[in-house]
């Protein structure tokens, strides 16, 4: 074949063939919002079908904060996968009835694995892994990622390493099977220079796909006490979660954006409550963005054309990232539909009003 000749068409489709992007310049392309992990405002913070992150220091409760939220998404009927390198199944078991799942809920719903090896490795393990993987998950957690490194045999400082680990676990858990996947990692012990991210490569921060949250601890957890863990958004690469932080802190350019209240004074159950941050104002989050989503679409009903974002924040009271953020959740439930303008503007209209603006013609 010489130079100038067109190639033979592919049989299949691989990674390197061009993706269709219809979708995305219709404007039926939808972003996920997040789903799990809800705070009692209903705000969530873990995205599905992504990779999110929870780190701290050692005993700072991030652990039993993703078994508490194991625990709700047994108690809602939904199957959940706990890959565990740090503890054993008669802590997470034990726990996880403390927090309400009963045994049924926990035989039924949780697939629980303590891996000693790669899955790549040998075909047995392999093709467990490739049975796990044909499982529909809300939640996909992955407890020790530095003990998970040494299984895997991965050097936690070597960012290719670090990469290919990310490519071939935690986004194939959730690329395949749609779950939340929630990286339990480790800080620095120095507070100082520690960031917003955990302890190794700064590759840990390219395969997270989803948000990436710090614990801190505000009042200590144990057996008859009750404690309380601060929850600081240090990452969120699809946007949706940050308008719903308080204050910025700009020492580590984090926002605390909840609260988790964990009471175990009982010494036989464990009670778990997810709050808003403290400093977030005591009106409800799911007013202000129904408020501040009706603002919108009442400007686009009102706009003689179909408005840009630039528009659109011009009318509209309030901060960008809310505002992008309620846009979202309005294409999201259909309630409103974008598509391409000129000079790459992205214009927003309510679907059933295509023909109230002239020439406007349906995509």
């Amino acid at each position: 074949m010489t130079h100038d000749e067109t190639p033979p068409p592919l049989t299949e489709a691989t990674s390197w063939s061009p993706i269709d992007l219809t979708t995305v310049l219709n404007g039926t392309y939808k972003v996920q919002p997040p789903t799990y992990m809800q705070r009692t405002d209903g705000v969530a913070l873990l995205y599905p079908g992504k990779v999110n992150g929870i780190h701290g220091e050692s005993e700072s409760g991030k652990s039993l904060l993703m078994h508490a939220v194991t625990a709700q998404e047994l108690n809602a009927g939904r199957r959940a996968l706990f890959i565990d390198f740090e503890s054993d199944q008669a802590t997470v078991v034990t726990r996880l009835l403390m927090l309400g799942a009963t045994p049924e809920q926990i035989s039924g719903n949780l697939h629980y694995i303590r891996p000693e090896c790669s899955p790549y490795g040998l075909a047995a393990e392999h093709q467990a892994w490739e049975q796990l993987m044909q499982t529909r998950y809300s939640l996909a957690v992955i407890d020790g990622v530095t003990e998970a490194f040494s299984v895997y045999g991965v050097g936690s400082m070597d960012n290719d390493e670090v990469s290919a680990w990310g490519r071939k676990v935690p986004r194939q858990i959730a690329q395949r099977t749609g779950a939340a996947v929630v990286l339990i990692d480790h800080v620095t012990k120095s507070a100082e220079g520690r960031g917003r991210f955990a302890i190794g490569a700064q590759a840990k921060m390219s395969y997270l796909t989803g948000a990436s949250y710090s614990v801190e601890v505000i009042a200590p957890i144990g057996v008859g006490m009750a404690g309380k863990l601060a929850i600081r958004i240090g990452k969120d690469r699809p946007g949706l979660v940050r308008p719903y932080g308080g204050e910025w802190r700009k020492s580590d350019r984090t926002q605390e954006i909840a609260v988790a209240l964990i009471d175990s004074t009982d010494r036989k159950t464990i009670k778990y409550a997810l709050m808003p941050p403290r400093d977030f104002p005591d009106t409800g989050t799911t007013d202000k963005l129904t408020q501040l989503s009706g603002d919108i679409l009442q400007t686009i009903q009102d706009a003689p054309t179909p408005p840009s974002f630039r528009t659109i924040d011009t009318a509209v009271r309030g901060k960008q990232d809310a505002k992008r953020a309620a846009i979202q959740q309005l294409i999201n439930t259909g309630q409103i539909e974008t598509y391409p303008g000129p000079k790459n503007a992205t214009l927003h209209r309510i679907p059933n009003n295509r023909d109230t603006h002239p020439g406007l013609k349906a995509v």
